[in-house]
């Protein structure tokens, strides 16, 4: 996973939203969780997210991309090594914790639980945290529309279309999950001719690009429906409810899933 993140790095630049979360999203972290005055833990170093609360530590198992990516440490942000699903802190210590996609970025059920256990380990009994999620809708695209959509300039960006194009590929695959490398075969079969794509959208070449980093890549995402993050997150938490994260292009898959109230452990 890590050369897969090395990979993602090296085109940063190039990705927009909604990958790399607008400025409603941001305001959306902190308008549901209140995180004017608290400490706030972050999974991945998502510079848009660097100066939420009133500090900020963030945990990424990447030197490069804390070296790449990370805005650099200040008095009231630092970013640290570490496992998401083991993360380096004290039992109910966390007073709010956030993450960007990190539920998609990580595969199947069985991580998605276990990356929602360390939150609930961590977190304090008044804390909460708030994770956006990428999920599928419940009636999965045609991908003969999704294409008709783009071409229309029906798509807000290439990588709002990414995200669509891997939504059509996942129909009956365990816990939603697809490979990197099947989304851009799905990509391929769906928009054989990239200049035609560019022509039709404004999208730049070296942009539609960024694809082409999932070709050699193991890495394996998730896509699941909203409703079946919910159900999974009820097990660790007795409170749980999703808010909108805005009005962007694909913001209507793309909401917070809040978390209160952390169950005990057993």
């Amino acid at each position: 996973m890590t050369e897969h993140w090395n990979a993602i790095r090296r085109h940063w630049q190039l990705l927009g939203s909604p990958l790399r979360p607008p400025p409603e999203v941001v305001e959306a972290y902190d308008r549901e969780l209140g995180l004017g005055r608290s400490h706030v833990v972050m999974f991945g170093v998502t510079p848009e997210l660097a100066g939420l609360g009133a500090t900020t530590t963030s945990v990424d198992e990447s030197c490069d991309m804390i070296a790449g990516i990370w805005p650099g440490d200040t008095d009231t942000r630092k970013a640290v090594l570490g496992d998401w699903f083991d993360l380096p802190f004290g039992d109910a210590s966390v007073e709010a914790l956030i993450g960007d996609g990190c539920l998609s970025v990580i595969g199947a059920a069985d991580f998605r639980r276990k990356l929602l256990a360390s939150v609930a380990r961590t977190l304090r009994a008044d804390g909460r945290a708030a994770i956006r999620l990428y999920a599928s809708p419940e009636t999965p695209d045609d991908p003969r529309e999704v294409r008709a959509l783009a071409l229309a300039g029906g798509v807000s960006t290439f990588h709002d279309l990414k995200w669509r194009v891997a939504m059509t590929a996942i129909a009956g695959a365990p816990d939603y999950t697809i490979p990197v490398t099947g989304i851009l075969e799905q990509f391929d079969r769906m928009f054989p001719n990239r200049e035609e794509l560019s022509a039709r959208t404004g999208w730049e070449l070296p942009v539609i690009g960024t694809i082409d980093v999932y070709r050699n890549s193991s890495v394996v995402y998730s896509f699941a429906p909203a409703a079946a993050l919910t159900e999974e997150a009820r097990t660790f938490f007795d409170d749980v409810r999703l808010a909108s994260s805005g009005t962007y292009g694909l913001a209507e898959r793309c909401p917070l899933l809040v978390l209160r109230s952390p169950k005990c452990p057993g």
